[in-house]
């Protein structure tokens, strides 16, 4: 093994998953500002499946490609003294389905929006391929956050979790 042909196919020394940028775009129905990125704290690059059609044929199954899934996306917000994330994010929940009478928005471009997820590398330029653009996108979950005396030196953090219809590498072309 040669550990100089090892170090060159890392090109600037590995991508590293500790250098990343998310751009969350709200709805209108939501009073926030228009788009975030600094208070995230975790995220991933989106992962998606695709599920075999399965097809009997004298006795055996013959897997064939079936539908594309794409997995629901979370991301790791760190939360400040003003709620200025979390309070968007309860009004963008509470318009898809409200609270008190299970009413909302019915027409998804009211509600939908998309997701953009760079991975940097140690300069803060995106990689090449490390853009993505999770397209349609709306949340579905949003955690708790924990309340206790004995956590006197952490910040708050909770997560969104996101579906969408389909995401994309949109490349390095894009502008950031």
């Amino acid at each position: 093994m040669d550990i100089e042909a090892f170090r060159s196919k890392l090109g600037a020394g590995g991508a590293r998953p500790n250098q990343f940028q998310v751009t969350l775009n709200f709805p209108t129905i939501a009073d926030a500002d228009n788009t975030y990125s600094i208070l995230v704290s975790g995220a991933a690059i989106p992962a998606s499946t695709v599920n075999p059609a399965i097809i009997q044929y004298r006795g055996r199954e013959v897997k064939l490609a079936g539908e594309r899934i794409f997995d629901p996306w979370t991301v790791t917000i760190i939360n400040d003294t003003n709620q200025s994330l979390r309070r968007p994010f309860e009004q963008w929940l509470d318009a898809i389905n409200q609270k008190d009478d299970n009413r909302g928005l019915l027409t998804p471009s009211e509600y939908y929006q998309d997701i953009e997820i760079i991975h940097l590398d140690r300069n803060d330029e995106p990689l090449k391929g490390g853009q993505y653009m999770l397209k349609g996108a709306f949340p579905i979950n949003m955690s708790e956050i924990a309340l206790q005396y004995a956590q006197n030196d952490i910040i708050e953090e909770f997560t969104v979790t996101f579906q969408y219809q389909a995401y994309e590498n949109v490349g390095v072309d894009v502008a950031i």
